[in-house]
């Protein structure tokens, strides 16, 4: 015996073996590698113990049809049911202890506990192809064109309260998608939802999979080879026992030179110990393919967790990079852990970071001028969003921030129409949070949209950063009792400035993006207790309490903030922030007077975000208002949009920005700030001065509730299909908008009556909104003027209407503008008196109102009707136009015509039909600002399906998403021809048409 076989036997021997086996170099290739074979896998070769069986629950829901034709390819341990006989109670007890579900067919029926809601993207056929990265293997198959529903995450309660309300933790993974006929991805019909963790606050569901089908005919759409693939590869992968819970990298972006770490955790839910391999791959910015980085072997341990962590120096070429982890296994041969067997792919997963240049630059394409916003050099009305891509709202959104779903989404919102994305800096901000805003703000540039940066809000009661020396500081932003200050503070003001510079410091050379430096303002007869010293320093403000001292004073911290931005070397746009004006907390118009945009948020509903706007409109000083945030409290609610965006404009909004997107992950872990608001309905002693709200709101939270607010947001004010990059109706509505805003910017005109708003009397408010109310229903023609301009009021003017009283320093203004023959009208109704109002004839109009802006070329009308009208013209000058207005409609009349109309029924201009629409509402413009009657070129955007009937013969049309893709031309049945026909597939883009 050579001294190899000696070691051999002296290892066997610990074993109890005492005899020397066969050399591994005289095992058969096949036997040494292979392991035991198919019919020998019950038994452990060495006869130590047998193999378990592992037969995880799994369950089975389709239609009875494809139960009799596919159902006999799964195991008998597959518990299979028809739809129809389905017991959802009974299905959902099963999941809740973890076994998989497969769901075939029809979504109706599918149990709204597991968090997965359905659309049906088209009426029509739709090509269905594999996902890149998808985590089953059906790359190699191919479906036949199908109709089908989209998969989206769904929450069984819009609204839910963190740890007293389930939420589940899962991954919501795409396998397929649906193609449209003009080649675009518009649903993911095929999904894995991998239930990772125990969902919170009912500990449910972990390791639980459900795989869902939403093909109305499955039977057509795949063949019995395909099905039988599909079955295969699920019952392999439960089988095996496997668990992707955690895939990501320690940074949302590196810097060229670093190395990026990413980790992988597997859950084996198996009882015994399995091999596993991570391969992972990665495809630079520039790549077309992946390359292999490594294969990791782990064994987890039965019911464990293992982790394989890889560490790689990425190329230094900035964009983004994508890491793909395969895992694959053996299953049959698990538990030989000697054995390498065949290992086949069980799951796969793809995430991605940044590689970005420091510091971090991006062209600049936001600028001011006028009344209007300046986006790559183009003016109009944006359209804008909020993102908070995460159910916790806030606090997990940078710190489990996913730089490819962010790329995915922010691509979305572009092509909706939106160009502003506000979002919220964390309250901590360390480099984790950091660097997954640097990829934000990256990402927004990529795609042309500007980010409004919100850095102070109402949410925190403590805030931090990191010192140059790697000091974390963390300090309290404002006391316990602080309720009559919300939203900025006057305590730590050094530490606020060292926050912001924090921030400035690092951005300074990023171009698309602006400083909203305190969310919603809420200020009332602060004290000396709740100020640093040097607030008593400041200069300008009075001492008496009130309105103009508590505005005045958020103005100055304001000031003292953007000092210290600019200090840091940052030019970007600096906004005070909106106040809560409408509840006598400060007077918003005062308090933004240094910026070069005023900030305006609005709850109300659309009519009353129509009157605000108005009442704080700063045409005086040639400024634009930005609608920053309007929403309500219902996922998806399409008639506010519609209704905020049409006010917003008509109003003379620069743009307006809903709140919010939507979801597209769910939270890993359970918020962690124990409800800070929460504090001002505990006190038994509130202040009088405390906003009243908060001592309501908190008393609704429950002591057991969690997070900065207790619930998520995106789930109850989104607007997309969650989980996904599709916007649903709401996020169309408002995107509409923005897309055919081009050339409807304001500018400051001349008008011959001006209603004159009352300067920080916010008493004031509801007489000046009355007043505003009456002259939109008849019709009227008029201008904003804020009485703190008033010595500066146009020429033109013949009238003003005050319907507050103004303040005793306006009189020798008001003497001065009689003494040249300008009429004074006083009060709610005064206007009734004006002889010189101009008025629009709309007839018939008893149930429309009128709002009119100026625009740089023309008039536009916005006709927001009470109830329906029929054929209601509305005529100015020269021009008239005739539409169907059902709810909204606008007309813009310029020196060369009427450009631009909304309606629906039988259109006309100067009483010449330009087309008749049978179905949803249109919105047709002009390409060159031309008349509609005589311009060769349009494009236009309807609600939904429609039939449009031209007078002209239409040679072509072309499509295009407000991205500014294309145009690009494509055929349509009936073109040539006078008629459009707009199903549901082209009713989702721009259509231009050739006349």
């Amino acid at each position: 015996m050579d001294r190899r076989e000696t070691i051999k036997t002296l290892a066997l021997g610990s074993l109890g073996l005492a005899a020397p086996m066969m050399s591994w170099s005289r095992i058969p290739k096949d036997e040494a590698t292979s392991g035991p074979r198919p019919d020998e896998h019950a038994t452990c070769t060495n006869g130590l113990s047998p193999l378990s069986e592992y037969h995880p629950g799994l369950h089975l829901v389709a239609d009875s049809e494809w139960l009799d034709r596919f159902a006999g390819m799964l195991p008998d341990y597959v518990k299979k049911t028809s739809r129809a006989a389905l017991n959802p109670e009974e299905l959902i007890k099963s999941l809740a202890q973890g076994d998989g579900l497969i769901w075939i067919g029809n979504p109706e029926g599918v149990p709204r506990e597991l968090s997965v809601g359905a659309f049906r993207p088209s009426e029509m056929d739709l090509d269905l192809q594999p996902i890149s990265g998808s985590p089953l293997a059906v790359d190699k198959l191919t479906f036949s064109a199908s109709r089908v529903h989209s998969a989206f995450i769904a929450p069984p309660k819009e609204m839910p309260n963190h740890n007293i309300d389930e939420e589940v933790r899962a991954d919501f993974l795409p396998v397929l998608q649906a193609v449209d006929k003009f080649g675009n991805t518009v649903g993911y019909p095929a999904v894995v939802m991998s239930y990772y963790a125990p969902s919170l606050a009912l500990a449910r569901f972990r390791g639980s999979e459900c795989f869902f089908f939403f093909l109305e005919k499955p039977v057509e759409a795949l063949d019995v080879t395909g099905w039988k693939n599909i079955l295969g590869n699920i019952v392999r992968r439960r089988e095996g026992g496997l668990q992707v819970t955690a895939f990501a990298t320690n940074y949302a972006s590196y810097h060229p030179g670093e190395r990026a770490q990413i980790s992988t955790r597997i859950r084996n839910n198996r009882p015994e110990a399995v091999s596993v391999i991570c391969r992972y791959s990665v495809k630079g910015p520039n790549d077309r393919e992946f390359r292999p980085i490594t294969d990791m072997r782990r064994v987890p341990e039965g019911g464990s967790d293992t982790v394989a962590v890889c560490d790689f120096r990425p190329g230094a070429q900035n964009g983004m990079w994508t890491i793909r982890v395969e895992i694959l296994q053996d299953v049959e041969q698990a538990e030989l852990l000697s054995v390498v067997g065949n290992p086949v792919l069980i799951d796969r997963r793809e995430l991605g970071f940044m590689v970005l240049g420091q510091p971090l630059k991006t062209p600049p394409i936001i600028s001011f001028r006028g009344p209007s916003i300046l986006i790559d050099g183009k003016e109009g009305f944006w359209a804008g969003t909020h993102y908070y891509p995460s159910t916790s709202w806030w606090e997990w959104v940078w710190r489990e921030f996913q730089p490819l779903k962010a790329a995915e989404d922010l691509a979305a919102i572009r092509k909706a129409g939106y160009r502003i994305v506000r979002v919220w800096v964390d309250p901590v901000i360390d480099e984790p949070v950091l660097r997954a805003m640097d990829v934000a703000i990256h990402l927004a540039a990529q795609n042309g949209i500007v980010l409004d940066i919100c850095i102070f809000t109402q949410w925190a009661r403590k805030m931090g950063f990191e010192r140059a020396s790697g000091e974390q500081v963390l300090f309290d932003y404002r006391g316990p009792r602080d309720f009559n200050i919300i939203s900025f503070s006057l305590r730590n003001l050094n530490l606020q400035r060292e926050f912001v510079t924090v921030l400035a410091s690092r951005w300074k050379n990023a171009g698309n993006i602006m400083y909203n430096l305190a969310n919603e303002v809420y200020m009332r007869d602060p004290d000396p207790s709740e100020m640093d010293k040097e607030v008593l320093t400041w200069k300008g403000i009075p001492t008496e309490r009130g309105t103009v001292r508590d505005t005045l004073l958020f103005r100055q911290w304001a000031r003292e903030m953007t000092n210290a931005i600019r200090k840091a070397g940052a030019n970007q746009a600096t906004m005070p922030g909106y106040m809560f004006s409408t509840m006598n907390g400060g007077d918003f118009y005062l308090a933004n007077q240094d910026a070069p945009v005023l900030p305006w948020h609005c709850y109300l509903g659309p009519e009353q975000t129509g009157l605000t706007v108005q009442y704080f409109d700063p045409i005086a000083v040639n400024k634009p208002l930005l609608l920053e945030e309007f929403g309500y409290g219902k996922w998806n609610h399409e008639k506010n949009y519609d209704g905020n965006a049409h006010y917003a404009l008509g109003a003379g909004a620069a743009g307006a920005m809903s709140y919010e997107w939507g979801i597209s992950w769910l939270a890993r872990e359970s918020c962690y700030w124990p409800l800070p608001l929460r504090e001002a309905s505990l006190d038994r002693s509130p202040d009088p001065r405390w906003f009243p709200p908060y001592l309501d709101l908190g008393k609704t939270w429950d002591e057991r509730g969690v997070g900065l607010c207790p619930t998520p947001s995106g789930t109850g004010y989104g607007s997309i299909y969650h989980g996904t990059v599709f916007p649903a109706a709401a996020a169309l509505a408002l995107g509409r908008l923005g897309i055919m805003g081009g050339g409807l910017q304001r500018v400051q005109s001349r008008e011959h009556v001006y209603v004159v708003i009352p300067a920080a009397q916010l008493q004031g408010l509801d007489p000046v909104r009355t007043t505003l109310a009456a002259l939109w229903s008849v019709k009227a023609i008029f201008g904003i003027w804020q009485e703190s301009s008033l010595s500066n009021l146009p020429e033109s003017a013949k009238a003003i209407i005050c319907p507050y009283p103004l303040s005793s320093a306006s009189e020798m203004a008001v003497q001065s503008l009689r003494a040249r023959g300008v009429k004074v009208y006083t009060g709610v109704d005064g206007w009734k008196s004006c002889s010189v109002l101009e008025k629009v004839s709309v007839t018939p109009g008893a149930q429309i109102d009128l709002l009119s802006r100026r625009t740089v070329k023309g008039q536009l009308f916005t006709l927001a009707a009470r109830k329906p009208e029929k054929q209601v013209t509305v005529k100015y000058g020269r021009l008239s136009a005739t539409v169907d207005v059902n709810d909204f409609g606008i007309v813009h009349m310029t020196t060369e015509g009427v450009s631009l109309l909304e309606g629906t029924g039988q259109i006309k201009v100067n009483d010449q039909v330009l087309c008749t629409v049978e179905g949803e509402r249109l919105i047709i413009g002009t390409e060159d600002d031309k008349d509609l009657l005589q311009a060769q070129k349009m494009k236009l955007l309807v609600t939904g399906p429609a039939r449009i009937h031209f007078k002209r013969t239409i040679k072509a049309i072309s499509i295009s998403d407000g991205a500014g893709s294309g145009p690009v031309r494509v055929k349509q049945d009936g073109i040539p021809g006078q008629v459009l026909m707009v199903g549901d597939q082209l009713a989702k883009y721009i259509i231009h048409i050739l006349f």
